[in-house]
């Protein structure tokens, strides 16, 4: 049998050294008799080598979670929700609802109706039906079919969407395709691009709101802190707005304009009745409802 590599130690009461085998952890003195642990150094033993972690954060209560990278889901400590980790796609048809921490894409062909889905960035090229909420983006993607409420920091519909929502919560909303807005929409800057189809009365006097060469659309009245136009935008009643541009090749037409400042570029148009600028009361919710158009019933060319 092959003897044991030994070590020497020293007995730390009477300082006498004897030979003891690697990986031991705690010996008699020889000498003196009494017990005493070896040294931490001893070369032999080995440490567990630190998980890779990484910090989740729990989309519906906020609070922080240590989880192993590698591990496929959770329960957050705050609230003990369960988190799914790792990117999710979904397909078919799916009614219950989920809480994932990273990407989830709702597949072409899908069908789902959860109550609620969560995520990093949701990419929508099938039907849903649903609360969702991101922590980056929502995508709606050309042939999608959405509903429910919205609520990330960037919303982009792409053009050939269909979306019709109740609620829309976001830093920006991109538009190029077709959107309903039935309740109320909370937006730091609205972008409606070519192609877009947007109607209705949009009622969100801390926003910005830029209508994009190429677009044309329709509202009842607008109420924004400014209203920049590159492409065709026609009013049925008001507009109004602490800043108004209206760049070459755009035009508005509207009943009637109030504005702290109108700039109309050369090649620009502005057709409507300009009124007194009245400052428009800001509440902390910004909101657009939508509502049945109504035709114009005045117009005043001013350009």
């Amino acid at each position: 049998m092959k003897k044991p590599t030994l070590q020497e130690v020293t007995c730390p009461h009477c300082h006498g050294t004897q030979g003891e085998p690697f990986g031991a952890i705690s010996t008699n003195c020889r000498a003196c008799g009494k017990y005493f642990k070896l040294s931490a150094k001893n070369e032999a033993r080995t440490t567990r080598a630190p998980k890779d972690t990484r910090e989740v954060i729990c989309v519906k209560c906020g609070a922080p979670n240590l989880v192993a990278s590698a591990a496929l889901s959770t329960q957050c400590r705050g609230c003990a929700n369960y988190i799914e980790l790792g990117d999710k796609v979904v397909r078919g048809v799916q009614t219950a609802k989920f809480y994932a921490h990273d990407n989830v894409l709702f597949d072409d062909g899908c069908s789902f109706k959860g109550m609620e889905a969560t995520g990093r960035r949701m990419e929508v090229r099938g039907k849903v039906f649903s609360r969702l909420r991101a922590t980056e983006e929502i995508v709606a993607k050309p042939g999608c079919d959405l509903s429910g409420e919205l609520c990330a920091p960037v919303v982009r519909i792409e053009r050939g969407a269909k979306v019709h929502v109740q609620d829309v919560t976001c830093d920006r909303l991109t538009v190029s395709g077709a959107m309903e807005i039935s309740g109320t929409l909370r937006a730091g800057e609205i972008v409606l691009n070519d192609g877009a189809a947007f109607s209705g009365r949009l009622n969100v006097p801390e926003s910005k709101l830029n209508v994009s060469a190429g677009a044309t659309v329709q509202f009842e009245s607008i109420i924004c802190a400014e209203l920049t136009v590159e492409g065709h935008v026609k009013l049925g009643t008001t507009l109004a707005a602490d800043r108004i541009a209206v760049v070459g090749g755009g035009t508005l037409t509207a009943s009637t304009v109030r504005a702290a400042r109108i700039e109309v570029s050369p090649g620009g148009l502005l057709q409507a009745l300009i009124e007194k600028h009245i400052p428009v009361e800001k509440p902390k919710v910004p909101e657009v409802q939508v509502e049945e158009k109504t035709e114009a019933k005045t117009k005043y060319d001013a350009g």
